[in-house]
């Protein structure tokens, strides 16, 4: 429901937006496509989480450079929050809305919204 609410507001707000219900699935689009950022949530369905999804892209040099804004809607660990800092990533907080998101996307973006 997060990721379709997600995708609602984001193309509301003039972003494509694709998707992924693996993280294979996400690596094999991502591999093969040019993307702005990516969205990923910590917790994932499966073994690895989107803290392990990030340290992939940032292992791979094809995708080392998107940007990457992982959300969570719980608690994480020290170690978690310093994994995310140190792998170039933006924390946000599920509370916090898909509005703050959009704002971020606009300034990593340059989209001027002012007008």
């Amino acid at each position: 429901m997060v990721r379709e609410a997600g995708r609602r507001v984001l193309r509301a707000s003039g972003y494509e937006c694709v998707e992924a219900d693996s993280i294979e699935g996400a690596l094999e689009m991502l591999r093969t496509m040019t993307v702005d950022a990516a969205i990923l949530d910590v917790r994932l369905q499966g073994q690895l989480s989107g803290i392990d999804l990030l340290a992939t892209f940032r292992q791979e040099a094809e995708l080392s450079g998107i940007p990457v804004l992982i959300m969570t809607g719980g608690s994480l660990t020290e170690a978690e929050e310093a994994s995310i800092t140190r792998q170039r990533a933006y924390l946000f907080r599920k509370p916090e809305g898909f509005r703050t998101i959009i704002s971020f996307l606009d300034q990593l973006t340059g989209r001027d919204r002012s007008h």
